[in-house]
C-alpha cells in the first residue's frame, strides 16, 4: 500500500526483475510519487511499461534520472496527458518521441536536464503543455538536439538555465511573470523579450557569454553577478534593488561596480568579491582600475551591510574598502574575510584607522 515508490540504486543492487515485482505487488490506489535513478540503462520497452503503471495510479511525482550514460526512453502516450500530474523530472534521458499533443493540466514543476529532444518543436510542446507551469529547469549538454531554446510560458515564476561545454546555445525567454531568474552558462547567448515587473530575485553567471538582460530586470530587488564578462546596459536604473552580491572576472569589473551601485538608490546591502588577477585562456587579465565617483553614490546613505569575500588587502581594494566606510553614513555592519594570498594583518589594521561615516558601524575581520 506504499504510496511513494522511489528506486535509486546507484551501485547495480537493483534489477529489473524487482522494480517489476515491486510494481505487480503494489496495491496503493493512488502514487503520490514513483522516481526511478539508476547507474545502468534500461530497456526503453521497460521504462513504458513502468511509466504505464505509475501513470494508471495518477502519479504526482515522476522523476527518471540515469547517472551515466544517457538513455533511450519511450513514454506511453497517455503520460503525456496525465492529468494528475505535478511535478516532472527527467535527467540523462534520449526521448524518442513527443506527441504533437501534449496537455499537463496540473504540471506545476518541470525539470529537463540533458535531455536530448526529437527537434526544437519538441522541446517547445513539452514546456508549453501546461497551463499552470510555475517552476522550470532546462540543464542544456552537447548533444540536446537544439540550437534555440524557446521559452514563453505565460504562468512561469521561476526559471534556472544552465548550460556547460564549448558549444553556442541561444536561449530566448518570453515571461513576463517571472519572480525568480537564475541563469549559468559558459559560451551562449541569452535574450529577455521585453520588461519583466514581477521579478524579485536573479542570479547571473556568463563565462564567454553574450548575457545583456540586466535592462530588462529594473523591478528586481536581490541581484547576483558572478564572473560577468557581457555587456550591460549603461543608466539602467535598479530602482528597488535591496541586496547587491557581486563577484568581478572581466576587465570592467570596476566600472561596473560603480555603475550598478550609482544606479541603485534603495540598496542595503551590499557583498562582492574581487578576483584580483585571473587566469583566462592562458592569459592574466587585469580587472581594470578604481575611478573614485565624482560624488558619492545615493545608495551609500542607506548601505547597512556591507561584505569583502577574499580580502587581500591590496592598494586597489584598500581604496575602494576606506571609500565605502567613508560614505556609508548609516552602515551597521562592514566583514571583511581572509583571501587565501592575504598579505598581512596589517592591511586589516589600516582599516580599523580608516574614517568611517557611520558610528554605529562594527568591523568584523575572519
Amino acid at each position: 500500500m506504499l504510496p511513494r515508490l522511489n528506486f535509486i540504486d546507484r551501485t547495480h543492487i537493483l534489477s529489473s526483475d524487482f522494480i517489476f515485482g515491486t510494481l505487480l505487488l503494489n496495491k496503493s490506489p493512488v502514487l503520490e510519487s514513483f522516481h526511478l535513478e539508476r547507474d545502468c540503462e534500461c530497456s526503453d520497452s521497460q521504462i513504458e511499461l513502468w511509466v504505464r503503471f505509475a501513470v494508471d495510479r495518477f502519479v504526482r511525482d515522476l522523476s527518471i534520472a540515469f547517472n551515466l550514460d544517457s538513455c533511450v526512453v519511450r513514454f506511453p502516450s497517455r503520460l503525456f496527458r496525465c492529468e494528475t500530474l505535478e511535478t516532472l523530472k527527467l535527467r540523462n534521458v534520449i526521448l524518442l518521441e513527443v506527441p504533437s499533443r501534449v496537455s499537463f493540466q496540473s504540471l506545476k514543476t518541470l525539470r529537463l536536464v540533458a535531455v536530448k529532444y526529437p527537434d526544437e518543436e519538441s522541446f517547445v510542446r513539452l514546456i508549453s503543455g501546461s497551463p499552470v507551469i510555475k517552476n522550470l529547469e532546462v540543464g542544456s549538454f552537447e548533444d540536446d538536439n537544439v540550437e534555440t531554446f524557446t521559452i514563453n510560458v505565460p504562468s512561469l515564476q521561476s526559471l534556472t538555465i544552465w548550460k556547460y561545454y564549448e558549444y553556442y546555445r541561444l536561449f530566448v525567454i518570453h515571461s513576463r511573470s517571472l519572480k525568480e531568474l537564475d541563469i549559468e552558462i559558459d559560451y551562449g547567448e541569452v535574450k529577455l523579450i521585453g520588461d519583466m515587473p514581477e521579478l524579485v530575485k536573479a542570479s547571473l553567471k556568463a563565462f564567454h557569454s553574450e548575457v545583456n538582460v540586466l535592462k530588462s530586470l529594473t523591478s528586481v530587488k536581490r541581484l547576483s553577478l558572478s564572473h560577468f564578462g557581457s555587456k550591460y546596459h549603461i543608466g539602467t536604473i535598479f530602482s528597488q534593488l535591496v541586496c547587491l552580491d557581486f563577484r568581478g572576472f572581466c576587465n570592467n569589473w570596476w566600472d561596473l561596480l560603480v555603475n550598478l551601485l550609482q544606479h541603485s538608490p534603495r540598496l542595503e546591502i551590499l557583498k562582492f568579491e574581487d578576483d584580483g588577477e585571473t587566469e583566462l585562456e592562458g592569459k592574466e587579465i587585469e580587472n581594470g582600475c578604481w575611478i573614485q565617483p565624482s560624488c558619492a553614490p545615493e545608495c551609500l546613505y542607506h548601505l547597512k551591510t556591507f561584505e569583502w569575500r577574499a580580502y587581500e588587502g591590496k592598494p586597489i581594494q584598500k581604496e575602494v574598502a576606506v571609500y565605502i566606510l567613508k560614505n556609508a553614513s548609516r552602515l551597521v555592519t562592514a566583514n571583511l574575510r581572509y583571501g587565501p594570498y592575504m598579505v598581512g594583518k596589517k592591511a586589516f589594521k589600516e582599516l580599523e584607522y580608516a574614517t568611517r561615516g557611520s558610528r554605529a558601524c562594527e568591523l568584523t575581520m575572519c
